[in-house]
Parts: C-alpha cells; structure tokens; sequence
C-alpha cells in the first residue's frame, strides 16, 4: 500500500511539474509568435473575447503538456533508472527541442500552406484577428509538437 502511495505521490508530483513548465513555455510561446507581452494576450483573451489568442494560447498548451508528457514517461526505461536531476534534465531538452522545431515549423507550414510570411501572420492573428489563421497556427504546433512526441516514444 505505501508503494502505491509513493507512486501516487511522486507521480502527482511530476504532473505538476510538468503542467508549470509546460505553462511557462507556451506563454513563451504565445508572446514569441504574437510579439505581444503576456498582459496584453491576456486582455485580448478575458476582455476583448478574441476567439484567435484563445484557440492559439490553449493549442500551444497542449502540445507542450503532450512534449512534456512523453518527455517524462521516456526517461522511465528498465534500462535507465534516472535520479531526478537526470530525468529533469532529459525532460527538459526534449521539451525545448520541440518548442524550437514547433515553433520554426509554425511558419514553414503557414509560408507554404497559405503564403503567410511572419509579418503577415502576426497581422492576420492580431490586428485582425483570424480566428482560422490561430487554429492553424496552434493545430501545426500541435501537431509537429505530436511529431516529436512519437519520435522520442
């Protein structure tokens, strides 16, 4: 029973972990490809109702909690038994790693798919807020992000 416990803990504890980097990196995320601080997404999303900082903040979300996710469970193997700064570590760089090709394949996919330079992207998502526009951007950083997922599962 205590190990089941441990295990309830210690898991918890990684979820929470994770869930705060995963939060830090997608508002990263959100004011590198928006160019805005967060103060000012924030307001769009609460005040203004802006359906495209909504769909592309929460899309972001999810797509690191998945690097995240999967980040961690891969530094559990029978052959590694990592000590905590070991998996910390490993998570980490793999997290970043896919915030980095997500967010180049963002606006590789946008330039060829729709012709959308990221001048023009950024336009599209802020001044008029192209709700189509976000759930693409969010959906490719989604789904490149799921990409990564598979490769280090």
């Amino acid at each position: 029973m205590d190990v089941w416990i441990d295990d309830i803990l210690y898991t918890t504890g990684m979820v929470l972990f994770g869930a705060a980097v995963a939060l830090l990196l997608s508002v990263v995320s959100s004011m590198l490809i928006l160019q805005e601080s967060w103060l000012s997404i924030r307001r769009r999303v609460v005040e203004q109702d802006s359906a495209s900082y909504g769909v592309l903040t929460g899309a972001l979300f999810a797509a690191v909690c998945a690097l995240v996710g999967v980040a961690n469970r891969q530094s559990i193997t029978p052959v590694w038994d990592p000590t905590l700064a070991e998996r910390v570590t490993f998570m980490l760089a793999w997290v970043i790693y896919g915030q980095i090709v997500s967010f180049v394949l963002l606006y590789v996919v946008n330039l060829i798919l729709f012709g959308l330079t990221p001048g023009r992207l950024k336009e599209e998502l802020t001044r008029d807020q192209n709700t189509s526009v976000a759930a693409v951007c969010g959906l490719t950083y989604l789904g490149v992000s799921l990409l990564v997922v598979f490769r280090i599962f």
